[in-house]
């Protein structure tokens, strides 16, 4: 072989190769496209004229292949090249090379921009959700608060409860408003502080159970000068504080929270509810401290508004004998329909119920416990049980205490009824007269 047939090999070996390139794009390795379609900017002319230059055999084979992937090409829809010099030929889509995986890279593209949406969505639910539990917290509070000086001052009279134990609450109504005392001796009447209701609660939110005591307020208490006073003095002489050692002495039970409610609140609270039902055993007729309207309720089981439970709550004159005592049971009465009340309202209701309530209370609490209270005891009041009792009321004229009506002293009688309370039963039934130390 010369070296022109040597050279004419050659050239026929590289025009093999030149026509090989459509396999590739740019001649690139790694960017394979299908079979039989021309690289960009190749001419036509050039593939259909190379093999007519006295090339080998081998090169008009290879010619003849790639006229074969053409019209293959052409069937699958990728478009024939164009037959003229310089006509270009369409590269597939990745649609059309790869239907599969781009459909399923299109559904996973779909899935994370939805799951992006839902956990945004989340995220603001929770932002939402934190404001709104950060703004109800602190409105809860300061609509409890009793102030600084007064909160701390409670705060060390009260004595920490066991987790998961019965704890004990005082509850007192107060008059601290000028002119709306009850009674004509004027230590007791005009800007004087009484507690005239005062009522020690047990509460056991793991049976939903409460326990209502009620302290007289004629029950005696003798100062450190050796003086005696009517216990619901003690609000006026030493305030909460004072109040709150006096009852937990008398009882035997440390106490764990405090609450205040005054009478004008009182109406307030039960107006909010939209009333409540309770049950007047006699006629009642009493003068409206605030307004001096004259308020007359008839007796039987009855719906009444605000001003109606603040007379139902202070009328006692018109009990021919055991006013006082009289006066506390409808006070107790009142206590368990707000209770009952509130508890009825349904559940998604209940924090609106306790923020709008809790303007008219001021205590100890907070809102952690408030909330967990009342979710203790939500679902409804004829699941819970309600125990009602006073504490000893007999008594008489005191000439010793400057003629005042006091209870008799009677440790007895309140051990006896404490040792009831404690253990959970009902102390309705307990005798606690019958011990009155009687001069």
């Amino acid at each position: 072989m010369d070296t022109r047939n040597n050279a004419r090999h050659t050239t026929g070996n590289q025009d093999a190769s030149y026509y090989a390139r459509d396999q590739y794009v740019g001649g690139g390795r790694h960017a394979r496209v299908p079979q039989g379609v021309p690289q960009q900017g190749v001419p036509q002319q050039a593939y259909q004229q190379r093999p007519q230059q006295g090339v080998p055999r081998s090169a008009h084979a290879t010619q003849a292949a790639y006229q074969r992937t053409q019209q293959q090409a052409a069937a699958r829809g990728y478009g024939a090249a164009s037959s003229a010099y310089g006509g270009s030929h369409a590269r597939p889509t990745a649609q059309e090379l790869y239907p599969g995986y781009v459909n399923n890279r299109k559904k996973k593209s779909t899935l994370k921009r939805v799951l992006c949406g839902v956990l945004a969505a989340v995220l603001a639910l929770v932002l939402v959700g934190v404001g709104y539990g950060i703004w109800y917290t602190i409105t809860l509070n300061d609509a409890l608060s009793m102030g600084a000086e007064q909160n701390a001052a409670v705060h060390e009279a009260l004595v920490a409860s066991e987790a998961g134990q019965p704890f004990y609450v005082l509850v007192l109504g107060s008059d601290s408003r000028e002119g709306s005392g009850t009674s004509d001796k004027e230590y007791e009447s005009g800007d004087q502080q009484r507690s005239d209701v005062m009522i020690l609660v047990r509460v056991d939110p793991s049976v939903r159970e409460l326990t209502m005591v009620t302290i007289p307020r004629d029950t005696p208490l003798t100062l450190d000068d050796g003086s005696v006073v009517k216990i619901n003095e003690a609000y006026n002489i030493g305030g909460a504080p004072m109040t709150i050692k006096a009852v937990s002495d008398l009882t035997g039970v440390p106490i764990s929270h405090y609450a205040e409610i005054h009478f004008s609140e009182l109406e307030e609270i039960v107006d909010k509810l939209g009333g409540v039902t309770v049950n007047v055993d006699t006629e009642l007729s009493y003068q409206d401290a605030l307004t001096g309207e004259t308020i007359t309720i008839e007796p039987g089981e009855q719906t009444l508004d605000g001003q109606q439970a603040q007379i139902f709550a202070r009328a006692r004159h018109e009990y021919a004998t055991d006013q006082d005592m009289h006066r506390q049971n409808n006070v107790r009465e009142l206590a368990e329909a707000i209770l009952k009340k509130a508890l009825d309202a349904p559940i998604y209701e209940l924090p609106n119920v306790v923020l709008s309530l809790a303007s008219c209370v001021g205590t100890d609490m907070q809102t952690p416990e408030i909330i967990s209270l009342a979710s203790s005891f939500a679902g409804g009041s004829g699941k819970m049980t309600i125990y009602s009792c006073s504490g000893p009321s007999a008594g008489d004229i005191n000439e010793a205490a400057g003629g005042m009506w006091l209870c008799y002293e009677n440790p007895e009688g309140w051990a006896n009824l404490m040792e009831v309370v404690e253990s959970g039963a009902d102390p309705s039934d307990v005798d606690v007269n019958s011990t009155a130390i009687i001069p």
